[in-house]
């Protein structure tokens, strides 16, 4: 199979997918009419605790609190925390372990904001993840949405937590 630097065509086809799907979510959060300047501190820290609080509880194997964390739309599409818990063990593996991570931008919008974070996975893979959360009627924020792409070491970036 020919390769383009090192991987397959079939490869590089998936990682450039995978690229514009994210720059299209990157493009609407940037540039929705919603979407304020950068985020204030505050408002920066709790959506970061909240995504925080989603990994103690997959790593502590609390189920019923890692999905109270999600928004009602990613609720409503399971039958048990249970089964939440194997969704994302299995599918976003980087996720639900990882070595370290750091936060990277945070985007705040009135309804909507994104959370940019830099993540080593178990095996040492660079990963970077997107955040959508969804700011609730009682003004805190949910989880609406993850996405991941693998990435490559940024020189000079070093993680803020070690994480197992």
């Amino acid at each position: 199979m020919t390769t383009f630097v090192g991987i397959s065509r079939r490869e590089a086809s998936m990682k450039l997918s995978i690229v514009f799907v994210c720059g299209l979510f990157f493009v609407q959060g940037l540039f929705a009419q919603e979407v304020a300047p950068p985020a204030a501190s505050d408002e920066a820290a709790a959506i970061q605790q909240v995504i925080e609080d989603q990994w103690a509880a997959f790593a502590g194997g609390d189920g019923e609190k890692a999905l109270s964390l999600a928004a009602p739309e990613i609720k409503d599409r399971f039958d048990s925390a249970q089964a939440f818990l194997d969704m994302v063990e299995g599918g976003y593996p980087v996720v639900f372990h990882h070595f370290t991570y750091r936060f990277m931008e945070t985007r705040i919008g009135n309804h909507r904001s994104w959370q940019f974070i830099r993540m080593v996975d178990l095996n040492g893979e660079v990963w970077f993840v997107l955040y959508q959360l969804f700011r609730q009627d009682s003004g805190g924020w949910l989880i609406g949405g993850v996405y991941t792409l693998p990435g490559a070491p940024t020189p000079g970036v070093e993680p803020t937590s070690p994480r197992v």
